[in-house]
């Protein structure tokens, strides 16, 4: 670019334009290949442990039912009774139901919070997953800027004329500090 050209010159560089839409494909052919694949694993894994959980949760749900059923029929032989089996039968009953009741929310708490802390896990893993992709990425990315900057003749007369510069402004600065003057 020349210095009269001004500093809104927009020119094509077709080989650059080339090759940063070459690295873009590959960078997005990289991500489909190699990121992707184990974030779709991951995902089912995912869904496969809470459709398992779910199942579970629908176990013991038939089982409280079950036992609820139970509870009726114990209920309707003790009508049968005296009262003081009747009332024995019902004490039993209701501590039956209480006690499966208890199980049946405990394991289900239990089942969520396993299936909460794995979930966590696995968005913990997919965070450090895509940030470690993303920093390789903007890596590689400012790499290829920093190279294709640098290795123009502007930047590199540029670099030179600043270290010679630096040169020439140091050498003043120990000529001023040796002369008393």
């Amino acid at each position: 670019m020349n210095t009269n050209d001004g500093i809104y010159d927009i020119t094509w560089d077709w080989p650059v334009f080339v090759s940063q839409l070459f690295g873009f494909a590959v960078i997005l052919g990289a991500l489909s290949r190699w990121v992707a694949p184990p974030l779709r694993t991951a995902m089912r894994k995912a869904q496969h442990t809470i459709h398992q959980q779910m199942e579970e949760s629908t176990d013991a749900a038939t089982e409280l039912a079950a036992a609820q059923r139970a509870f009726a029929e114990a209920t309707a032989a003790a009508r049968a009774e005296v009262s003081r089996i009747d009332r024995e039968a019902r004490e039993d009953a209701d501590r039956i139901v209480t006690t499966l009741r208890e199980t049946a929310a405990a394991e289900v708490e239990r089942v969520r919070r396993q299936g909460l802390r794995h979930l966590a896990q696995v968005h913990r893993q997919l965070e450090d997953e895509l940030a470690n992709n993303l920093t390789v990425a903007v890596i590689d990315r400012a790499e290829s800027i920093a190279r294709d900057l640098l290795e123009s003749p502007l930047a590199r007369s540029n670099s030179i004329d600043r270290f010679l510069d630096e040169l020439t402004a140091r050498a003043r600065a120990a000529e001023e500090l040796t002369d008393p003057t």
